[in-house]
């Protein structure tokens, strides 16, 4: 059973078009949902490279960049981007999407030659406002306020032992974010995740077996979000633990995390 979403903050409509580069199907559903409800059109890359291609042959307002991608990552595109024939993406402004928000990941983006950052998950509101800075607004439905900032912790999480699987408030917001009264954007979202759960458990368990914490760490900061998206915030803990672990090589610690 779903909760009845609570009313938000209304938020001013944008006009422009964007791309959004994002690889992992459950942040690019939220982000797709956010950015048409913002009023925007809409193309997506699956990956840097593909980015790439639509820069060259396509006129946009803004990327919305991913960082962490296969093929090419969020940081190779934009150099790629910046140095198209023509001066074509000399000045195209470019916002980074990271799942990491640590020190330092900010001017990481703006040395690449991003000229925002957005770390994930974000509200509708982060999102407009993030974008207010370079896209032109429609005449606003009111005078913009902050969501209340409960949903979607990007900080590190510790379970407790009465601690809920999931926040619905969570999934209040992806409901605010469809059509009044649908549930078809929480069932796609959630039927997404489910269909490759297990699948992504089982990649990480392989690469235990084969030592590779690299990969331990890739896997888990895609799936950290993903969960953090549709508010199992104690899974995405358990995967923001296992993606530091993977980072630091600590392997045995990894085995404990995914038990």
């Amino acid at each position: 059973v779903l909760a009845k979403p609570h009313a938000s903050a209304p938020v001013g409509r944008l006009q422009g078009r964007v791309l959004l580069v994002e690889d992992n199907p459950i942040n690019q559903g939220v982000a797709k949902a956010m950015l048409l409800k913002l009023g925007l059109r809409l193309e997506v890359a699956n990956h840097g490279a593909e980015a790439v291609d639509w820069v060259r042959s396509a006129d946009f307002d803004l990327v919305l960049m991913d960082c962490q991608m296969p093929v090419m990552d969020g940081f190779q595109a934009t150099a790629a981007i910046r140095n198209l024939p023509g001066a074509r993406g000399k000045n195209l402004p470019i916002v980074a999407l990271t799942a990491n928000a640590l020190q330092g990941d900010e001017q990481a983006c703006r040395d690449a030659g991003m000229n925002g950052f957005l770390a994930k998950p974000y509200t509708l509101s982060a999102l407009h406002a993030t974008l207010t800075g370079w896209l032109r607004q429609e005449k606003p439905l009111a005078s913009p306020e902050p969501m209340p900032a409960e949903p979607l912790p990007a900080a590190a999480h510790q379970q407790s032992p009465t601690e809920p699987a999931i926040n619905l408030r969570a999934i209040e917001i992806l409901q605010e974010l469809d059509e009044p009264g649908s549930t078809a954007l929480v069932g796609q979202l959630v039927g997404t995740f489910l269909d490759s759960a297990d699948l992504h458990l089982a990649r990480i368990a392989q690469a235990l077996v084969q030592n590779d914490a690299k990969l331990v760490g890739q896997m888990a900061h895609s799936l950290k979000s993903s969960a953090a998206n549709l508010g199992a915030e104690v899974l995405a803990g358990c995967y923001r633990e296992l993606e530091k672990c993977g980072r630091e090589a600590r392997l045995e610690d990894s085995r404990g995390v995914l038990a």
